[in-house]
């Protein structure tokens, strides 16, 4: 958000980052989970107030709307997060994790609630992408069908290729890693985290979470 606005002045962000920078500062003062995820709802709700004005051109998003997703915006990120939930799941449990044995999200049947942790570290990255894709005009209203039943919006199967040229693109795009000051990619932090995750529960090592570069 920082970032977008340094880029984009015209866009008034302000009260929104300073929202944010509140929940962030409020953290400490919780001592229980159900507060923290409430304090995490109202800072969710913020930040896709802010994501919403940092949508250009033709689509628009006026909120975050799962099950269904009903408009192109929110099918991107709903795909999107699904993607980065699949490949974090196998990952943990290619590495010895149980990925249903989770910290922040209880254990409810059937979900990797594991993956569910690590995957909000990433979620930046899907938000990213999804701007990406649609601020460079990448995608059009004719890239996405809606189900007649639920009124749920769907990427078309032929802008999948697409999608995923881009998705691959985006997931293997190098930068600098601001712990280790070294190169990597978004898919190497992944295993880097899982990793850290193992370390802090083997010996005892701090976890730090994965903060994306600005």
């Amino acid at each position: 958000m920082k970032t977008f606005s340094s880029n984009h002045p015209d866009v008034n962000l302000k009260g929104e980052m300073s929202g944010l920078e509140a929940s962030i500062n409020s953290i400490e003062a919780i001592n229980t989970m159900i507060s923290l995820r409430g304090l995490e709802g109202n800072a969710a709700r913020t930040y896709f107030q802010g994501l919403g004005k940092m949508v250009l051109g033709a689509f628009e998003f006026t909120g975050r709307k799962k099950r269904p997703s009903t408009d192109p915006v929110n099918a991107l990120l709903s795909f999107g997060y699904t993607l980065l939930f699949n490949e974090i799941s196998s990952l943990l449990d290619g590495l010895g994790f149980d990925p249903y044995l989770g910290y922040y999200h209880e254990v409810e049947y059937g979900r990797a609630s594991l993956a569910c942790d690590i995957q909000e570290e990433f979620r930046s990255v899907v938000d990213r992408f999804t701007l990406y894709l649609v601020n460079n005009r990448m995608l059009s209203n004719e890239d996405f069908y809606r189900n007649p039943k639920d009124g749920s919006m769907y990427l078309r199967r032929e802008t999948m290729k697409k999608y995923f040229v881009e998705y691959e693109k985006h997931m293997s795009r190098e930068f600098k890693h601001n712990e280790s000051g070294q190169n990597t990619t978004i898919r190497k932090c992944f295993r880097m985290q899982s990793e850290k995750l193992a370390g802090a529960i083997r010996g005892g090592d701090e976890y730090s979470p994965f903060i994306i570069e600005e």
